[in-house]
């Protein structure tokens, strides 16, 4: 299978880990922006179908797990490489979620675009995205070299341009890690997976938590290696405090919070 590597929605096998066998697939909550402007329902499924999957050609199995399928996949109109992907028990909540978000979009080079949602000939309904091969992830994890000051300078350069672009239009991503973010052959970065749950014990939400997973992501890029290495959510935020201080109850409430939220979530350190 060829590589790609696009540097900067939705674990190594690039956009499929991002809803095949996913603990946070099937979450009961709602993905909700501060602007409220996506509120999707498991009815809109049948209604967001556009075509047919006769019009595919299927080349591999991209990635399996336990709720569904990602398929590599040939447009036969255009002869475009996509990724197709089917869920064993229909759309799921957060699958739907992240549809309704990239739709309701303007298409951006650092976010990975959503393609068509279609019905093949036994009643199944598939998702076709942008397919993107690799992950920031993965590319760390095989690249055995440092990253050079322009190769960082590069990717967040995308991956900040990219983050703005949600928050300009009412969008907080909430679990950007590496994980989440694919990249290909000519070093362009997407953003992917746009379905987080809820965070533990967090009532609010603001741009803050992004920019936090981002400020992680460019130490990761720059140190070869995950800044916060908590076990466990105890041990995840003391390293955090150790860094940051715990701070007054009083002093720079927000801080202490989104500090407490971060690690109580795990974000973006996996």
């Amino acid at each position: 299978m060829e590589l790609e590597l696009k540097t900067i929605s939705f674990h190594g096998q690039g956009w499929a880990s991002s809803f095949v066998g996913d603990k946070n697939d099937h979450h009961p909550f709602l993905f909700e922006p501060y602007n409220s402007l996506y509120q999707p329902d498991r009815l809109l499924a049948r209604n967001l179908i556009s075509g047919k999957a006769n019009n595919y050609e299927y080349l591999n199995v991209i990635s399996h797990g336990s709720y569904g399928i990602v398929y590599r996949a040939c447009d036969k109109r255009t002869g475009q490489i996509v990724a197709m992907k089917e869920e064993f028990n229909g759309l799921s909540t957060s699958t739907l979620r992240e549809i309704s978000i990239l739709m309701s979009l303007p298409q951006h080079p650092a976010i990975v675009e959503f393609k068509e949602v279609v019905l093949d000939d036994w009643d199944r309904v598939l998702v076709v995205m942008e397919h993107v091969e690799n992950d920031l992830a993965r590319f760390m994890a095989v690249k055995r070299q440092p990253l050079r000051p322009s190769e960082v300078k590069c990717m967040m350069k995308q991956l900040l341009e990219g983050v703005k672009f949600l928050h300009e239009n009412g969008v907080m991503h909430r679990d950007l890690k590496p994980s989440n973010i694919l990249i290909n052959k000519k070093g362009e970065l997407k953003i992917c997976d746009f379905a987080p749950e809820i965070l533990a014990g967090v009532e609010t939400y603001s741009t803050a938590i992004d920019m936090w997973s981002v400020g992680c992501i460019m130490a990761e890029l720059l140190l070869k290696e995950v800044l916060f290495k908590g076990r466990c959510d105890l041990e995840q935020r003391t390293k955090i405090y150790m860094v940051l201080g715990r701070g007054k109850p009083d002093d720079n409430l927000f801080t202490r919070k989104f500090v407490e939220a971060a690690a109580v979530s795990g974000v973006p350190l996996v």
